[in-house]
């Protein structure tokens, strides 16, 4: 049995606050795009599951042990379930690690969702629940992944979603991953403090931006409302993302922005044949280049 765990962006991100347990809190604006790692699950003998790795883009070690996101997220699933049959996974990796599209905690989530089809288990209001119970201790992330929409509205640390209907498919994308992991917690970290006023502002602007997607309007009347307050962190790595971001532009694409806490880089234009040109354009630097899409 296959799984599909899907990559994300965010088209839009506001940090808002921070708990006492150190999350941060969030609005944003999720999207899942066509780039994809898979799960291939089989029946073997033994009570336990097993994970091996295929790494296709060959960036970084990943380990297959405990702390792998996948083996986490199947061993707490065969705790809730009280499942006891071997499974082996085997995770293509194909989502580049520390990029801000969410690979980790999508493999995370496939592995949940793989694992319920595989046991023919039928998800109830109860088992999906569940699932997301377990989804939240795993990641703040995980919960967008067993979420069935392409696109959510999320607040608290990410986990609290709200469906959005985008009935018009968004045009095409470029993504530039160029080549070196963002830490996540140290981007956070380096945010300095705002104003409650120029966070309010900015929540009005993803109103605004949510009117005119929902509308089907051009990225020219909405590529100028995307935001990612964590480009703003006062990190070296960032001033290496703000030159993907510069050199993307120039090429020609619209509404620029970094995904989550980077490094990876999106910008949309406005066709396939656009899209081709673009990635041309940008061939000559070191980095891996999609042109892709959001889930329709």
């Amino acid at each position: 049995m296959k799984q599909q765990c899907p990559a994300k962006i965010n088209l839009f991100l506001e940090v808002t606050g921070k708990r006492k347990d150190g999350y941060h809190t969030l609005a944003t604006l999720f999207a899942k795009i066509n780039i994809y790692d898979v799960l291939d699950m089989e029946f073997i003998d033994g009570k336990s599951p097993t994970l091996e790795i295929v790494d296709e883009l060959g960036t970084m070690p990943l380990s297959a042990g405990p702390d792998n996101l996948v083996m986490r997220a199947a061993k707490a699933f065969y705790r809730a379930f009280g499942v006891g049959r071997g499974v082996k996974i085997t995770l293509i990796k194909r989502i580049p690690m520390g990029a801000g599209l969410g690979g980790g905690s999508s493999d995370a989530a496939g592995t949940l969702l793989g694992l319920a089809r595989i046991f023919n288990m039928d998800l109830t209001a109860a088992r999906k629940k569940k699932l997301f119970e377990i989804g939240v201790k795993l990641g703040a992330d995980v919960p967008f992944f067993l979420h069935p929409a392409n696109f959510c509205r999320a607040t608290g640390i990410g986990d609290r979603l709200k469906t959005v209907k985008i009935h018009k498919s968004l045009p095409f994308m470029i993504l530039v991953w160029p080549g070196f992991p963002s830490p996540t917690g140290p981007v956070f970290t380096a945010l300095q403090p705002r104003r409650r006023s120029d966070i309010l502002t900015r929540l009005s602007q993803l109103d605004k931006l949510l009117r005119c997607l929902k509308k089907g309007r051009p990225v020219g009347e909405w590529g100028g409302l995307l935001f990612n307050r964590l480009e703003q962190a006062e990190l070296p790595v960032m001033r290496e993302v703000a030159q993907a971001r510069r050199i993307l532009e120039s090429a020609g694409a619209k509404g620029v922005r970094m995904s989550g806490s980077g490094s990876s880089v999106f910008g949309f234009v406005s066709s396939h044949v656009e899209g081709e040109r673009v990635v041309r354009r940008i061939q000559a630097y070191p980095w891996k280049v999609y042109l892709t899409s959001c889930h329709g």
